[in-house]
């Protein structure tokens, strides 16, 4: 059953992609997070999927306003999706 996501990227995130915002169907049983970078990847931006797996862009990431850390997190249909720069402190 196709699982409909809304994607926001904040800062960083909407700088990299050129976009902030997207509405993504991911296919497949229990679609994750790993699933949805790769969808973004392959519809939205390469530079996007290849900076996260690579460990080069990290962003905070977060589901219905909860901040996830595991990549393979389960998505549900109609979760909204936020990426956004972590915070730095100093």
């Amino acid at each position: 059953m196709p699982v409909n996501v809304t994607v926001v990227f904040l800062a960083r995130a909407g700088e990299v992609v050129g976009k902030h915002f997207a509405r993504l169907v991911l296919e497949g049983d229990d679609p994750t997070l790993m699933d949805l970078i790769e969808e973004i990847g392959r519809r939205i931006s390469k530079r996007f999927y290849r900076g996260v797996v690579d460990g080069r862009l990290v962003f905070a990431v977060f589901v219905n306003g909860k901040p996830v850390g595991d990549l393979y997190y389960r998505l549900r249909d109609g979760d909204r999706v936020v990426f956004t720069t972590p915070e730095m402190g100093g």
